[in-house]
């Protein structure tokens, strides 16, 4: 597992893929423009990163009069890195409801699609290259059958569709954390994928998950449907510049974006994991939605579809 270095600007953000450090091989860079991005502060720990990066964008949020806030964080690991997936909660939002939901035909969210349908959206700038070279065709059409992979278990009709980019930076969180030097505050479908160039990540992260909810006018958290979860607003994507990105390969896009599409379709991690001999770290029953990342896998497994049908086999009607 290669990770490349890189020098950025700033701060980062969360479900996060973790993995290795090794310094052999380093990815060329590709044409275009140098861009800001957010990262860690020195010596920061994934999880004080997350933390802090959703106390930062819940205060620019709060300053802006947004009726929405970042109030989870998933991250998953590389078998190799000796680190364990978890969650983290944000700290500081409403009543901290520990789940939340996409709400059926809910009117605050005119970004879903018709009929109750769920939407994605994938950045076009120049986000959409990995800094190790991939061409933004095929990490989109990675992300696309990642997509559709969900969209094509049997026990749910969900009608995923992809929303329009419009050519805009797509990032509410790296808008908020860098001031609005990149990403844009705009909401362009219920699960966004924000691309490679906006956040760097600490550690050994592969790529992360925000979870917003909505809020009332007193900031907590709301319930309409009365299903005891926090009413989802969308769900934000980013995959960290560092790493060499492969096609049907080690750090494999569709295989990361598969994992990541489920959590911005609300399913948590799966698995126990266990620590082997040589000290790194296991996850089973395998499955797309382990909390650790060690090589492609782009079919959905058992546990992958019965959580999937837990939470979408009534949708849009409940």
């Amino acid at each position: 597992m290669t990770r490349r270095p890189i020098l950025t600007l700033g701060m980062t953000g969360v479900i996060v893929l973790l993995a290795a450090c090794q310094d052999e091989t380093s990815a060329p860079e590709p044409p275009g423009v140098p861009r800001f991005s957010v990262e860690a502060a020195d010596e920061e720990s994934a999880a004080e990163q997350i933390s802090r990066f959703m106390d930062e964008t819940n205060a620019a949020l709060a300053a802006a009069g947004a009726n929405f806030r970042a109030v989870k964080a998933e991250y998953i690991t590389y078998a190799g890195s000796h680190e364990a997936g978890a969650e983290i909660i944000q700290k500081d939002v409403g009543n901290k409801q520990l789940d939340a939901d996409f709400v059926p035909f809910d009117e605050r969210r005119t970004w879903s699609g018709a009929n109750g349908g769920i939407t994605y959206a994938i950045d076009q700038t120049i986000d959409a290259v990995p800094l190790s070279g991939l061409p933004a065709t095929e990490t989109t059409a990675a992300i696309q059958r990642a997509m559709a992979t969900w969209d094509a278990a049997q026990c749910s009709n969900l009608n995923i569709t992809q929303n329009p980019d419009f050519g805009l930076d797509i990032g509410v969180v790296a808008f908020q954390l860098s001031g609005g030097l990149i990403g844009t505050p705009f909401i362009f479908a219920d699960v966004q994928h924000a691309g490679w160039r906006d956040l760097n990540f600490a550690g050994g992260t592969l790529a992360a998950t925000f979870t917003f909810v909505f809020i009332d006018e007193d900031g907590n958290e709301t319930d309409i449907n009365g299903d005891g979860k926090a009413d989802v607003a969308f769900r934000e994507i980013y995959y960290d510049p560092s790493w060499i990105w492969n096609i049907n390969g080690d750090v494999d896009v569709e295989s990361v974006a598969l994992h990541e599409a489920g959590h911005g379709l609300s399913q948590a991690h799966f698995g126990n994991i266990m620590i082997k001999n040589d000290g790194t770290l296991k996850a089973a029953p395998r499955a797309v939605m382990n909390a650790l990342y060690s090589e492609p896998l782009q079919t959905l497994q058992g546990p992958d579809n019965g959580g999937h049908c837990s939470l979408w086999a009534n949708w849009p009607n409940g």
